[in-house]
């Protein structure tokens, strides 16, 4: 069953996104509606195929290891950018911490999420 569900993920966002950003609303962000779509396409055309092809080049667990590095490495970084409201996130300005941190958190799980959903694929069509 987690298989099915791991593998609809990109079909779930997709359909789900008018309410995720009704809770990011919620939270006091209210984020764009184009935003939310490049985020989406970004995730489809980029973390996907990057995941895929590292994996398919360096193996299953090189690979998860990558996304662990970048992310202590860059995700400080990226969550300090959209505290300060720099673009694209200039609606963060703002925002209290607590609320920013919230989102940052989801979205860098689901990025995650994408990026392993390439490496998998990778990693169950060479076996």
């Amino acid at each position: 069953m987690m298989r099915v569900l791991l593998w609809l993920l990109p079909v779930v966002d997709v359909f789900a996104l008018k309410r995720i950003l009704k809770y990011y609303r919620s939270l006091g962000v209210r984020v764009p509606w184009g935003h939310a779509k490049a985020g989406v396409i970004e995730r489809w055309v980029g973390y996907i195929p990057a995941g895929f092809a590292i994996s398919w080049l360096a193996g299953f667990w090189p690979t998860f290891l990558i996304a662990l590095i970048v992310l202590a490495l860059l995700g400080p970084i990226e969550l300090y950018l959209m505290c300060r409201g720099v673009w694209p996130w200039k609606f963060f300005v703002g925002r209290p911490f607590k609320s920013t941190t919230k989102i940052f958190l989801l979205e860098g799980y689901n990025a995650i999420g994408y990026y392993l959903l390439g490496a998998l694929l990778a990693a169950f069509i060479s076996t």
